[in-house]
This record gives C-alpha cells, structure tokens and sequence, in this order.
C-alpha cells in the first residue's frame, strides 16, 4: 500500500476510535499511550482473521455444513445413490438433506433458496439457472414380443398409429416429452393407461390392455426411430451467481461417472 493510501487510513482509524496513536516525529513515528494499549488487541484481531481464514478453507473443502439436494422421482432411484455414497465417501462432514419432488417444483426450490442443486429432467427454460447434462437416452417404443412390429427391422411413426398405448402422465417430465414429440409429430395416441409410476406402466403393459409403451432408456427401436426421435436428458441445476463448494458439485460429477 502507498504511503499516502495508508496515512489515510490510519487516520480514519484515529478519528473512529477518538485517540491519536501515532506521534510524528520527523521522519518517524513512534506509537501513542492509545496506540499501545490498542497493539495487543490489533494483533490478536488480526490472527482471529487468519485462524478464521484457514478454518472456513478447510470447512469448504471437507464440505462443512448443510447441502439440500433436489431430484426428480423417475431419476433419483437411479442416479442419488451412487452420488450420495460418492458424497458421504469424500465429504464426512456434510448435513445433507435430500428433497424429491417434480422438476417444476425444484426449479422453485432453486430460486427460493431451499436447496442448494437438483437433478432435473428436460425441458428447463430458466435465465437464472446455470444447467449441466448428467447424460441422455434415446425414446424406446416396448411392445410385447409377439406384436406385429417386433419382427419389422424398423419403427415408423405410420406403426404407431391408432395403437393402444400406455403412457406415463404429464406431470412425469417424461410423460411431457412423450405427449411433445406426439404432438410436433401430430401422432394421435390412442391411451389405454396414463399412470404416474413406471411400474404400473409395466403391469399393464403384461396384462395386454395397452399393447404399445413410450419409455426413455436405452436405445431407440429401429432405424427410423432412432433418427427421429428426442433424446431425454437428466440435467443438474443450481443458480449460477451463487457460489458452490467441492461438495455442492460432488453429486453432478458422481452422476455423470456413473452414467457413462
């Protein structure tokens, strides 16, 4: 610092605790009664500085405190356990507090403050959130294995008409891409079932009442689908002007492994 920059300062100081410190003398300065009584405090504030300096770098790398993560039901069985393991491994320290509810929700969660990071399902369309993708999967068409289209080398969307299909509801990220890709395509579906549990879409799916199930994983079935059809994504959330630990990323990271 200059030393008219630091003159400055150290006269402010003098005018804020009312005592002159320093005795000018020529071209030195020796310290006032003020000045000395003041010097053991000024030290011992300056190492609370620096203990609290290091103290808070080590509590942000070993992941001190609280971290509230948010995921989706259709993605959390899937992905939260390898990342929390993942999480509890590298940061013992870390209170986490893990919130399931729909992408929508969590994105509110998010601007609100109640969590920190969400695994979320496209689409997000958010100026305030910075998103990663954790991986993505092609639509799948499932049928039963005698079904007319099991035999054919490829799907088009003419062998998707006027079947019976089972679908997941709307409120399911995934269900909304299903209905968007029918809709841009203008595919009418006939829906037998629209339920929100992917385990029910199975158990109907084997008792024949929908012949036909739109899914997202693995590949797409055929040549044609796999070139027409969307890619659903999971993707991880958090707002981009706050600034997030070693641990606050962990998850994302730990997803993004696991998924490759």
């Amino acid at each position: 610092m200059a030393q008219p920059s630091l003159s400055q300062q150290v006269r402010k100081l003098e005018l804020t605790l009312g005592h002159r410190l320093f005795d000018r003398l020529g071209r030195g300065v020796a310290l006032t009664d003020a000045g000395r009584a003041l010097l053991p405090r000024a030290k011992s504030i300056l190492a609370q500085v620096n203990e609290a300096q290091a103290s808070l770098e080590g509590d942000i790398q070993q992941g001190a405190g609280r971290l509230a993560i948010g995921a989706i039901p259709t993605m959390a069985p899937y992905l939260l356990p390898h990342a929390l393991a993942e999480l509890s491994r590298r940061f013992a320290r870390c209170e986490l507090t893990v919130v399931e509810d729909l992408t929508d929700h969590l994105i509110e969660h998010l601007m609100d403050n109640r969590i920190d990071v969400a695994i979320t399902s496209t689409p997000i369309d958010h100026e305030l959130l910075e998103v990663t993708v954790l991986g993505s999967e092609e639509f799948l068409v499932v049928a039963p294995a005698d079904h007319p289209m099991c035999g054919s080398q490829q799907v088009t969307l003419a062998n998707l008409r006027r079947q019976p299909t089972i679908t997941l509801s709307e409120m399911h990220c995934l269900g909304q891409q299903i209905a968007g890709f029918c809709s841009l395509r203008k595919l009418a579906r006939h829906v037998t079932c629209r339920t929100t549990q992917l385990s029910i879409v199975l158990l109907v799916r084997r008792s024949r009442h929908g012949r036909v199930t739109g899914a997202g994983d693995g590949g797409a079935s055929g040549r044609q689908g796999r070139a027409s059809l969307p890619s659903p994504q999971a993707r991880a959330a958090a707002p981009p002007n706050r600034p997030l630990s070693a641990a606050a990323t962990a998850p994302a990271h730990a997803s993004r492994a696991n998924w490759r």
